[in-house]
């Protein structure tokens, strides 16, 4: 507010100041510029200042700067003639303080009045241009701050949605090992327990560092392995640095998936890699998983579905996700890139 009061100030005092100075040196070229053209000069200065500002205020305390063009243009237009009227008026009965000439010159005085009107309505134009422009960015400051909340709020929905299904599919896995093998099964319910907590603490965030998001999808593949034994081996390979950051359970998602679409579909020992590459400003996530790739079966999941949803909301055009079969395995595949992303936010 203060730095728009200075501003204002300015335009004001430069903006008057150059169009008397224009005004002496339209004098000094006709030969007219003495003591008494200064002390006009001076005099029309002064007020062109309180008047325009007096204008601001009329301007201001009726609201006239948000009003339609229709009903504000005949307002703006009477404001100024009125403005003009009472500086010609002004400048009349000072003159007579020091000229003996005193004489009221109708014609004269409407002809000025029209001409100084004009002058008016430049500043009036310039003053609701300035007022249009600073409305339109705060409107547009709110729009995204809007946007921004509601993607906040889709994101948060997302996670929700992921955290239950999440269970959903860890219990199923325990069910099918209590009667068969309850150690296992103990064993196997204390790294749920620990899975759960690294998930619920995870599910607060809405950016986790990569190495936390590993570390999730360890004690997953790990929990998996216990009920699948010998059917499922998986690895890692990760050459990317553990701080960069991605949304939560975007990993853990995908690989799943590949146990849901893969390795649960085979009788024969499948696997599951995980790969995380950085290079030149771009994360490549990929888990990939024996199996075949089933479109309309994989592709429709509700965890594929909000991974899309989620990458882009946080990320827009510079994350893609694609899922498709590749040397008789099925790859699911991420790619951020953090360069483009990073000058956005900033």
């Amino acid at each position: 507010m203060w730095r728009a009061s200075v501003v204002y100030w300015f335009v004001q005092f430069t903006g008057w100041g150059a169009f008397c100075i224009l005004l002496a040196i339209t004098r000094y070229a006709v030969g007219e510029l003495d003591n008494t053209i200064y002390y006009q000069l001076a005099q029309l200065y002064i007020l062109l200042i309180a008047l325009s500002h007096s204008m601001r205020f009329v301007l201001l305390r009726f609201d006239w700067i948000n009003l339609k063009l229709g009903p504000l243009i005949p307002r703006v237009i009477t404001l100024n003639f009125i403005s003009a009227i009472v500086l010609l008026i002004i400048v009349h009965f000072l003159s007579a303080l020091y000229t003996e000439d005193n004489t009221f010159r109708a014609v004269e005085f409407f002809i000025n009045s029209a001409i100084y009107s004009l002058f008016f309505m430049l500043w009036t134009a310039i003053y609701l241009t300035y007022h249009l422009i600073k409305k339109s960015r705060e409107q547009e400051l709110l729009t995204l701050k809007l946007v921004a909340s509601n993607h906040e709020i889709e994101l948060k929905t997302l996670r929700d949605q992921l955290n239950p299904h999440f269970l959903f599919n860890s219990l199923n896995s325990i069910r099918a090992l209590i009667e068969i093998e309850p150690k296992v099964a103990k064993s196997a319910i204390t790294t749920l327990s620990n899975l759960l907590r690294s998930s619920l603490l995870m599910g607060k965030k809405s950016l986790v560092t990569l190495s936390e998001e590993l570390d999730l999808v360890q004690k997953y593949l790990e929990l998996e392995k216990i009920r699948f034994e010998e059917r499922l081996h998986f690895s890692f390979d990760i050459q990317a640095p553990s701080n960069l950051l991605i949304p939560p359970f975007i990993i853990q998602t995908l690989t799943e998936n590949a146990i849901k679409h893969g390795i649960s579909k085979s009788t024969q020992n499948g696997f599951i890699d995980v790969i995380a590459l950085y290079k030149d400003d771009e994360l490549i996530i990929s888990v990939e998983n024996s199996g075949t790739y089933r479109k309309e079966k994989t592709s429709n999941g509700i965890g594929l579905r909000n991974t899309k949803r989620r990458l882009q909301i946080q990320y827009n055009n510079d994350a893609q996700f694609t899922i498709f079969e590749h040397e008789n395995k099925v790859k699911a595949q991420i790619k951020i890139n953090f360069k483009n992303w990073s000058k956005k936010i900033n």
